[in-house]
């Protein structure tokens, strides 16, 4: 597939302070592109500490429609990656703010860009978009979500399609289903087990016997810059392993990889009210139409995750509370 070069282009990044977001605007550093990123006032930056100086940074909040149309004008990128989001904390799930951040915000951008300069816009969904599904999920399935987090993803996905193709802006939505890697917040399981670990803590955990299918973020940005580089107009596209295990395989493996003599306290936590059990990708069309695969095996990515976590302690100890 004929690709376009990303070398010297205006790209903007929402949510490029957060774990996907910061692996995401070092990649593109690395294209050559120019990258500005939006982030709402107090964010985080430590983890583009060594980028800071190469990156334009503009503080907004994305729901500030007046703010939002003044910044885009400025800035005037010719591909955006909109990754900034409500929800993906499970203990977010404030519905007035699920549908400000993650429905509106999504507006607020494309109603900006527009009238502007931006030719491509690569949206974020999720996996929660299409609920606790039993069958293979593939992207032309109805949503059913069983969150409010789900629910606002699915709503903005929709809506952000219908706006770009009004506008004739090329529009690609990757839903991810698990990720993990260096950097991520402490809730999340990887991390949460491995931090634990450092830490000398008991890693208390569910049962755990729920089925995940987790993909390493380097895959996952892969994907997100093939999106950037293709020439296709309007798709969406599930993004994961292909492989399903139950998460108990994965806490293990986490286990045998930092060679400890602590276990895992199963059964601690009780499983989450709208648990999805099994969500299970189908990545035939990304593989097909993007050329997309992982490149980095579930084992070396555990491996460099934990190596990070090992090597950074100034960093998580401070910022990962």
């Amino acid at each position: 597939m004929e690709e376009v070069s990303l070398t010297c282009k205006r790209i903007l990044v929402t949510g490029g302070f957060g774990f996907m977001g910061s692996h995401l605007v070092k990649r593109l550093l690395t294209e050559g592109a120019e990258v500005f990123v939006i982030g709402r006032q107090g964010t985080q930056t430590w983890r583009l500490h060594d980028e800071l100086k190469d990156i334009s940074i503009y503080e907004v909040d994305i729901t500030d429609n007046t703010k939002v149309g003044i910044y885009i004008k400025d800035i005037c990128p010719e591909m955006v990656f909109h990754l900034a989001a409500y929800g993906v904390n499970s203990a977010q799930h404030e519905y007035i703010k699920a549908a400000n951040i993650n429905i509106l915000g999504t507006i607020n951008l494309l109603n900006a860009l527009k009238d502007n300069c931006c030719k491509r816009f690569i949206n974020i969904g999720s996996c929660a978009e299409y609920g606790d599904k039993k069958d293979l999920m593939k992207e032309d399935m109805n949503p059913e979500p069983v969150s409010i987090y789900g629910s606002s993803k699915a709503a903005a996905t929709i809506t952000a399609h219908q706006i770009a193709r009004e506008n004739n802006i090329d529009i690609i939505t990757l839903r991810p289903f698990g990720i993990f890697g260096e950097g991520e917040d402490r809730h999340k399981l990887f991390s949460h087990i491995i931090l634990s670990i450092l830490e000398d803590k008991d890693v208390k955990l569910t049962s755990c016997q729920q089925l995940r299918d987790y993909c390493y973020i380097e895959n996952i940005i892969d994907g997100l810059i093939l999106s950037a580089k293709c020439k296709l107009k309007s798709t969406i596209f599930n993004i994961a392993s292909g492989s399903l295990f139950p998460l108990k395989y994965y806490v293990d493996m986490i286990f045998k990889s930092m060679k400890t003599d602590r276990i895992p306290v199963y059964g601690a936590v009780e499983y989450r009210k709208n648990e999805m059990w099994s969500p299970t990708a189908d990545i035939t069309k990304i593989h097909t139409e993007l050329g997309w695969s992982p490149r980095i095996t579930l084992e070396d990515g555990i491996i460099k995750t934990i190596k990070w976590y090992e090597e950074n302690e100034s960093k998580w100890s401070k910022y990962l509370k």
